[in-house]
């Protein structure tokens, strides 16, 4: 989530002044034509790895407290500038990335992106989470809350053995759970709630019964297999790209977050992608280009892609069928746009069916 942008490398004000051309009284000449404004100098972004701990020594018992195992897995994700994982699952093949923003890149601060995949018999679970700029401790409140609705959905399901009607009450337990111990969390270490304040995005798939909610900005698509994109929280994020009115763990946020539950047979599904608000505002409005970016996940890019104005793709091959999905979904994640340089999570879970995808209806 975007913070700050002062003290940013400006291209625009990196240009040299420019004196006037005008002849003056002394020289009674002519006024000298104009010359052409030289081309601004483009903005150098530096890449500086972060010196403070992604979490304080002395809180590590604390977070494997409330989330254990988080501590050794949350620390390695975090000193990496991209990482991913891809997984499979009851015909399903999940792939999640997140890639550091240039912004906290450039000022040697750590991602506050969040996501977590998690699988078992008959189903999965997926999250992406975006910490609040202005919440000091926002990325271990989204790594919280991603690790532990991912794990607790997996055990309220019992692994998959419950019925598949379980996966809406599931879904509620869990987002009960991931209030409680960022809530916990916060108490044990002496800060405040509003420190850990992230988004949270998430989809589950158990024994044919797809579930998604959400509270606070990004985005989910459903793919259909008739070629149809759904986006069940279109209106979720407010009247303006980045508009956020509900961060966990505030007060309120965790009763829009049950509130927002949607349960439904997965029949006619074969795609769900859930993507943070570094790439949902590139892409803005997301309802509109939602279906071109899936098709250049799972195509490539070409000439005649409809992409957003003025975004420039770096990785323009085929995501979904590439050699290491992984390392081709971060460097997907590095495409250029003007403005736009906020951490990046995606998560494209994918049905057989999936192989490619038509770019218009």
């Amino acid at each position: 989530m975007n913070s700050d942008l002062s003290n940013l490398p400006d291209a625009d004000s990196a240009a040299a002044e420019r004196g006037g051309a005008s002849g003056t009284a002394e020289t009674g000449g002519p006024a000298a034509p104009p010359t052409a404004a030289a081309e601004p100098p483009r903005a150098i972004w530096n890449s500086v790895t972060p010196t403070a701990p992604w979490c304080p020594d002395e809180w590590r018992d604390h977070l494997d407290a409330v989330a254990p195992g988080l501590f050794t897995s949350g620390s390695a994700a975090a000193a990496h500038e991209a990482t991913g994982v891809r997984m499979s699952a009851d015909g399903w093949s999940l792939l999640l990335a997140s890639r550091r923003g240039r912004l906290h890149a450039h000022r040697g601060e750590h991602r506050e992106d969040a996501g977590h995949l998690v699988h078992f018999a008959g189903g999965w679970c997926a999250a992406v989470a975006d910490g609040a700029g202005s919440a000091t401790y926002s990325r271990l409140g989204s790594a919280i809350a991603t690790f532990t609705v991912t794990h607790e959905l997996r055990d309220a399901v019992q692994h998959g053995r419950a019925a598949r009607e379980a996966l809406g009450p599931a879904m509620r337990h869990a987002a009960q759970l991931v209030n409680d111990r960022m809530r916990d969390f916060a108490a044990r270490v002496g800060i405040a709630l509003r420190d850990l304040r992230t988004t949270l995005l998430v989809a589950a798939w158990h024994q044919g019964m797809l579930a998604v909610m959400q509270v606070g900005d990004g985005a989910i698509a459903i793919v259909h297999t008739d070629g149809a994109l759904s986006h069940p929280f279109a209106a979720a994020t407010g009247d303006f790209s980045g508009e956020v009115a509900h961060f966990l763990p505030d007060d309120g946020a965790l009763d829009v977050l049950q509130s927002s539950l949607r349960t439904q047979p997965g029949d006619h599904v074969t795609g769900v992608l859930l993507a943070s608000d570094g790439v949902e505002d590139p892409w803005y409005p997301f309802t509109r280009h939602a279906r071109a970016l899936v098709a250049t996940l799972a195509n490539g890019t070409t000439d005649t892609t409809p992409l957003p104005t003025a975004l420039t793709p770096v990785f323009t091959d085929s995501v979904l069928q590439a050699a290491d999905p992984v390392h081709a979904l971060t460097e997907w994640l590095a495409f250029e746009k003007r403005g736009e340089n906020d951490d990046r999570t995606l998560c494209m879970a994918t049905a057989a069916a999936l192989v490619t995808f038509p770019p218009a209806a």
